[in-house]
């Protein structure tokens, strides 16, 4: 199981949208808990809204006003055990079906520094599918699954917020690799901590960092498995110095 984890959480830091986090999440959920129906929601205001779903059911987004056992999942920030959803007056068909169709129900929290961010549910029709075990491995996964989920909605709020400083004054391509180049040289070695403290979308900056790697401004050396770190050259060092003259020149 430790090594499910350790693969969960190498993975999900390579995403960059919530939509990959969470189908990779659903999938990586399935395969530890093949139930009729897993599904990630994310809580936006007053809604649980759904993001992906694996199985039979359709998942509609829920109002966190309405009785639910996934509402009652966000607004006690505690796993939901259900081994037979005919005797909890909280249960919510959800897709208008044939009523209790799905006989037992587990949800699970995705807590981040103490806030709810959403759920992990899982649904069998079968009563009793679920056990305390089953309970325990999910809480274990979506601590690692509420992590990338806050990663990713944060960068995105991140992005959104700078836009309007774009619109008032758009950086050139010059100055976004000078940018690049300057948090290297200042020790940072993640490509999606480059990019954050940049402000750079990953498409263009990925792009933007392989163009200095192919130039020979910078280094690209494996670190693990899956990832990579990266380091300024000597010829990196000199552009940049070399930029930085430019700049004080012009301000003369």
């Amino acid at each position: 199981m430790e090594e499910r984890l350790r693969f969960t959480r190498e993975t999900l830091d390579q995403f960059y949208t919530l939509e990959d986090v969470a189908m990779f999440a659903t999938t990586m959920m399935f395969s530890v808990n093949p139930a009729g129906k897993v599904a990630l929601a994310v809580v936006e205001g007053s809604v649980l809204k759904s993001v992906s779903t694996i199985g039979e059911r359709v998942v509609m987004d829920l109002s966190l006003d309405w009785p639910s056992i996934d509402a009652r999942t966000v607004k006690t920030g505690r796993t939901q055990l259900v081994r037979d959803t005919r005797d909890d007056p909280d249960y919510f068909p959800g897709d208008g079906g044939d009523g209790f169709t799905m006989l037992s129900e587990l949800c699970v929290p995705l807590v981040h520094r103490g806030s709810v961010l959403g759920t992990i549910n899982f649904e069998s029709r079968h009563p009793g599918h679920f056990s305390e075990k089953d309970a325990e491995t999910a809480e274990s996964f979506a601590g690692v699954i509420a992590g990338a989920v806050h990663r990713v909605r944060e960068k995105h709020e991140l992005v959104k917020g700078t836009r309007v400083v774009y619109q008032v004054k758009a950086r050139s391509s010059m100055d976004r690799y000078y940018d690049l180049l300057r948090v290297v040289y200042e020790g940072e070695t993640v490509l999606n901590r480059m990019l954050n403290r940049t402000v750079i979308p990953w498409n263009p900056g990925k792009s933007m960092i392989d163009d200095l790697v192919t130039k020979g401004y910078l280094v690209k050396e494996k670190a693990t498995a899956r990832r990579y770190k990266y380091s300024i050259t000597e010829e990196g060092i000199k552009a940049l110095k070399t930029y930085e003259g430019i700049i004080e020149k012009l301000g003369d």
